[in-house]
């Protein structure tokens, strides 16, 4: 089936361009015919037609090339790369090129990530406004805080009761979503990222090339927040777990992450990021799926808290909701408590891990099927 997905590339930030590349890369593996459709809500004559000139020029590329490298906190080069060598986009620039490809699509399909974070940004597209009488699937689509504020809600709730699918990320997002729209058939499914399998995410890792050597052992840190305890606390995991390498990747939204002594390695594109966890003893995080990754590779992590619980913005629920269905709240490691001791035994988290994937996988499928 021709497959529209309606979701954000990345633009720099990792998780964000791995769950897409994932979804992309898990429907093209099923056979179906896949794309992203890269869409503003602002069409306008004047801006479609500066669009217009700039795609046949050639410039369009060339400008999407330098957002890639703006966003990116190396030099982009290799995330631009991955996203080329990898996704199917289409651009659309004026509403009748939109109709033309709507028309042609079977399904339109929206996630996954904060996408539907209405306190970040509402925008109707990444409900699918757009879509007309074509189909609408949710897979795994997040709303990143604990409900729908109130001047939201009936947008959200006309826009939604138009799928014919719902899958969300977190269980919270099926409470909220539920009582917004009243519908009772809202489920959760698996993050994009567990839809690929640890042997596929290493053929992924083929690709990864580095400008340093590596040690043998260390621990990675990926920090999105700039909080002052985090120097402390990576230095305290570091010593009690007996770890003298510290290899950071900063983040698009943290591009100083500040911790004495460790390599900062600027250059990582998706394939590195992917490989650095995988060869790493530690991971130590607060990103949702810097985490995910981790699980999905049976890696041993400890996580921290960008946020505070009480903050009107925090995204705290989504880190819980992900800890909590796998039991692994314990590898908290928060101002006031020690660090988490002890190894992650996987045995019954990957055989619940593998149900929840057989789940998910199959939501999919009766999606896009039924």
């Amino acid at each position: 089936m021709k497959i529209g997905l309606v979701t954000w590339i990345g633009m720099g930030n990792f998780g964000t361009t791995l769950q897409s590349f994932a979804l992309h890369e898990k429907l093209r593996r099923m056979g179906h015919d896949v794309y992203f459709l890269n869409i503003s809500s602002n069409f306008s004559p004047v801006r479609s037609t500066i669009k217009y000139v700039l795609r046949l020029s050639g410039l369009l590329k060339m400008c999407w090339k330098h957002k890639f490298k703006a966003a990116s906190p190396g030099n982009g080069a290799k995330l631009y790369r991955f996203v080329a060598a990898n996704y199917n986009i289409k651009t659309p620039v004026y509403p009748l090129e939109l109709r033309r490809l709507t028309a042609k699509t079977d399904v339109f399909l929206t996630g996954s990530d904060q996408i539907w974070n209405v306190k970040y940004r509402f925008d109707p597209m990444m409900f699918l406004s757009f879509a007309g009488e074509t189909k609408r699937v949710a897979y795994a689509s997040s709303i990143g805080v604990a409900a729908i504020p109130q001047e939201y809600r009936g947008a959200v709730s006309r826009l939604l009761n138009k799928f014919a699918h719902i899958g969300v990320r977190e269980q919270s997002a099926v409470k909220a979503l539920s009582e917004v729209t009243g519908r009772e058939d809202i489920t959760q499914v698996a993050d994009p990222t567990f839809l690929l399998s640890p042997a596929e995410w290493s053929e992924i890792c083929q690709g990864a090339t580095y400008e340093v050597a590596l040690p043998g052992r260390y621990m990675l840190c990926y920090l999105i927040g700039n909080n002052e305890s985090y120097p402390r606390q990576v230095k305290d995991i570091a010593e009690k777990r007996g770890i003298k390498n510290v290899i950071v990747i900063p983040a698009v939204e943290n591009k100083e992450t500040n911790v004495e002594g460790a390599t900062v390695y600027r250059q990582a594109g998706p394939a590195e990021f992917v490989d650095l966890i995988r060869r790493a003893e530690l991971v130590c995080t607060d990103s949702f799926h810097a985490t995910a990754l981790s699980i999905n590779l049976s890696k041993d992590f400890i996580e921290l808290l960008r946020f505070k619980d009480g903050d009107e913005t925090s995204q705290n629920s989504r880190i819980y909701d992900l800890l909590d269905q796998y039991g692994l709240r314990w590898r908290l490691y928060t101002n006031g408590s020690d660090v988490p001791a002890g190894q992650i035994n996987y045995t019954h988290i990957q055989e619940k891990l593998e149900a929840d994937k057989a789940r998910s996988l199959q939501f999919l499928i009766d999606s896009i099927e039924r």
